[in-house]
């Protein structure tokens, strides 16, 4: 306790400042739903604070799971097509002249300063049964009807990964800067060939940025609820907007509370045993030049 009191000490103003804004704007409220997740909602919609079970037996029933899965499932293929988009883009950016740089990355972020609401609506605007594509491809004749693009499961996969594409970009581009390209050149007079150079040189050195930007766009999409809400239609419900529901239609805040609790300590696990699987791993170029050696002898 005393070493403790001791750290405590000598943090700088800065390290204080930082854990007031971590307990008051992230902690505290976790708390506060996490609470009232164990409350219980009278049939006159009053809550009382008689601690129950109800709420989480209630999350675990077939139709929630079944929310939970889709949105798993969508959040989790949005995201590797953001990888698979973004990782060559960010590769392109890192060996880029700093001119070409600068403007990819502008270009990268330009629909970022127009309004949120506003680039969901620029997307209907180009997919919908009017938009833009719908118009060019009926004017070719390659169809009499438009293409039933928005309102769909693919809508949304579309939305996501437009908007959140960038925030993959960018913490892969950091760590393909820091990457030592002539290790890639060793590699390839040692014999290995383009896709060994891949796998056993250049991803393990930049797979924690892989890993970062992963989770930064892989998280929020879990509790997206605007993206479904706009362009999947009454059609597709997705966890965000159940929870949505909840809380502000139903006014049943325990409920919607235990399904944000189980939503958000899945994705602490999911951090966590990234985090303890990341450490286990080598590091450094070293694990990887040698991984290349032994594959090509």
């Amino acid at each position: 306790m005393k070493k403790l009191v001791l750290r405590l000490r000598d943090w700088p103003p800065s390290a204080w400042i930082f854990f007031a804004w971590l307990v008051t704007l992230s902690v505290l409220p976790f708390l506060i739903i996490f609470g009232m997740s164990f409350a219980t909602r009278t049939s006159a919609g009053v809550i009382t604070w008689d601690l129950t079970l109800a709420n989480y037996e209630r999350a675990f029933h077939l139709v929630y799971l079944k929310v939970l899965a889709k949105t798993f499932f969508l959040s989790l293929g949005a995201t590797l097509t953001c990888l698979l988009i973004g990782f060559p883009v960010a590769y392109y950016l890192a060996r880029a002249t700093p001119e070409k740089r600068q403007m990819g990355l502008m270009l990268l972020f330009i629909p970022f300063w127009t309004n949120f609401i506003l680039r969901i609506y620029g997307i209907v605007s180009i997919f919908g049964n009017h938009g833009l594509l719908n118009q060019l491809i009926m004017r070719l004749g390659l169809t009499d009807t438009p293409l039933e693009i928005l309102y769909t499961r693919f809508g949304v996969y579309l939305g996501l990964v437009y908007n959140y594409l960038p925030f993959l970009v960018v913490p892969i581009f950091s760590a393909l800067e820091k990457f030592d390209l002539s290790l890639r050149e060793a590699a390839m007079d040692l014999g290995a060939n383009r896709w060994q150079t891949f796998t056993r040189v250049l991803l393990p050195n930049v797979r924690e940025g892989v890993a970062v930007g992963s989770l930064f766009v892989f998280i929020p999409m879990m509790g997206e609820y605007v993206i479904p809400d706009i362009l999947g239609g009454a059609k597709e419900v997705f966890l965000g907007r159940v929870m949505v529901e909840q809380f502000f239609t139903m006014q049943d805040w325990p409920f919607g509370s235990a399904l944000a609790s189980i939503l958000s300590v899945g994705l602490v696990i999911a951090v966590w045993v990234q985090m303890k699987f990341e450490r286990g791993k080598p590091r450094g170029s070293a694990g990887a030049g040698m991984g290349v050696s032994h594959g090509v002898h």
